[in-house]
């Protein structure tokens, strides 16, 4: 068990002011409500509900100190140490959208689909899977696996504007995670 102590220091190290602390805790509310939310809402209605009306304009060292605290709260909240908030890219990218946008950042969040691979003869089966991820100035953004995001072919990108067609369209950026 911790020491009240250690638990201080711990906070201290990851929370530098009182706003990362309202932010985390923003960020881990949307994450709590966003299962009944993708249940209840269409896809293009969530995304509505999740982009920010108005966008904070920070210049570029805030930008990247503010990025960096979004990523960071958003992979600790979906790593799993948190029995409801377990991690998948749709809820990484839906909660990355909403938080980078309103911080100014103007990603946009794709979704695709390709055949599933079968694991033991390495070839394509008849069922499908998806995934989530940013795109960030027409750039694969803050993605884990880069290059597997380039193997889904795009079925819908929010906010349409300059998406590409394909997920073999795709470049990638040394911003990816």
């Amino acid at each position: 068990m911790n020491s009240p102590t250690a638990t201080v220091r711990k906070i201290r190290k990851n929370f530098s002011s009182l706003q990362d602390v309202v932010l985390f805790m923003q960020m881990f509310s949307l994450v709590t409500v966003l299962p009944a939310m993708l249940k209840l809402l269409s896809i293009p209605r969530l995304m509505k509900l999740l982009t920010p009306r108005l966008i904070t304009n920070a210049n570029n060292i805030e930008t990247d100190i503010i990025r960096g605290k979004i990523v960071t709260y958003a992979d600790y909240i979906l790593s799993g140490r948190f029995w409801l908030c377990k991690g998948t890219c749709l809820r990484r990218s839906l909660l990355l959208y909403h938080f980078l946008r309103r911080a100014g950042i103007n990603v946009q969040i794709c979704f695709g689909v390709r055949y599933k691979k079968d694991s033991i003869h390495e070839s394509l089966s008849k069922e499908l899977e998806g995934h989530a991820w940013l795109l960030y100035r027409g750039q694969i953004f803050l993605e884990r696996h880069a290059t597997i995001a380039g193997e889904y072919r795009v079925t819908y990108c929010f906010p349409a504007a300059a998406g590409p067609s394909s997920g073999k369209d795709l470049e990638f950026t040394g911003e990816n995670r």
